[in-house]
């Protein structure tokens, strides 16, 4: 079961994006195991989102259903009213800001909110917009699937893919679809951004999901381990200054430090797989981070830095 707090972040983002309104059934479908499975406590757990997420201002709809879900409750929200007006922000000063978000490493919550009510766009750091809402033609279809037990079938990097879709998640801005691989034989994950081409939906009740299968156990608290491998290089060394070597050092974990230097600094290992998330997580660290090796990881961020202050 997911944290609170990731719980109404995905919550909110589904409830955004969808064009329908969802029922409680579907939501929790959509964002599977982050509910608890008792339907008291469900009930109770959605409630609580509910309510925290009005408090603050989320204008949640609700309307009672006709049709073959007569009676039912279905949710949505309303982009137009909860979206700041447009403030005629350059891409420019759009990605400033959200580079600013990152650096200051406030209250996650609070960064957020603030970029779903931006509408931040274009590239992004992960950490800076882990709520920012992406649309693609492909979701709606993934949703279908995952609600009726439907096999789907896409093009992804050049290959194509049969996936039963167990469920969908919203991590670090960016939508995942979850299931069993039936060429790999597995379960694997894929970003629906990358998704190459048509979502081919087949027959409802094609495949059972696992009773005891866990969303979010297929995806690694750490998010610069979140995607699928682009790179031959998955970790780096990082020297951390002695003003931030603690505070990293405490993050990271012991089995990470590598060394530690007489000045004070130590030389950690993270991983840097999703290179988005790996920029943003020195970004926040300011001056106080430099990559030591590997040296291609090295020199692109060099480059990334350069443009950055090119841009400005």
């Amino acid at each position: 079961m997911a944290e609170p707090l990731e719980r109404m972040t995905n919550l909110l983002a589904l409830l955004l994006e969808t064009k329908s309104p969802l029922t409680l059934q579907q939501i929790t479908g959509e964002l599977g195991g982050q509910y608890p499975s008792n339907a008291a406590a469900l009930r109770g757990a959605f409630e609580r989102d509910k309510s925290v997420l009005r408090e603050i201002g989320v204008p949640i709809e609700q309307e009672v259903l006709g049709g073959d879900q007569a009676g039912q409750t279905a949710y949505r929200i309303d982009r137009r009213r909860y979206e700041l007006t447009d403030l005629e922000l350059s891409d420019d000063e759009r990605r400033a800001l959200q580079l600013a978000v990152a650096a200051v490493r406030s209250d996650e919550s609070w960064g957020n909110e603030g970029l779903l009510k931006l509408g931040a766009g274009g590239e992004r750091p992960s950490r800076a917009v882990a709520a920012t809402v992406p649309t693609f033609e492909a979701l709606p279809l993934l949703r279908e699937a995952v609600a009726s037990r439907a096999t789907v079938r896409f093009p992804y990097r050049d290959h194509d893919r049969a996936l039963d879709p167990y469920g969908l998640l919203l991590r670090d801005g960016y939508w995942y679809v979850i299931g069993y691989d039936h060429q790999h034989d597995q379960v694997r994950t894929y970003r629906v951004d990358r998704i190459a081409g048509v979502v081919t939906v087949g027959e409802a009740n094609a495949f059972v999901r696992p009773s005891d299968f866990d969303i979010r156990a297929v995806f690694p608290s750490d998010p610069k381990l979140l995607g699928e491998a682009e790179h031959d290089v998955h970790r780096a060394i990082v020297r951390i200054d002695a003003l931030r070597a603690a505070l990293v050092a405490s993050e990271v974990g012991d089995a990470a430090v590598m060394c530690r230097l007489p000045d004070g600094s130590i030389d950690v290992e993270v991983p840097c797989v999703n290179r988005d998330a790996f920029r943003s997580w020195l970004l926040g660290l300011t001056d106080h981070a430099v990559v030591v090796s590997p040296s291609d990881v090295r020199d692109e961020i060099v480059s990334w830095l350069t443009a950055l202050v090119s841009a400005q």
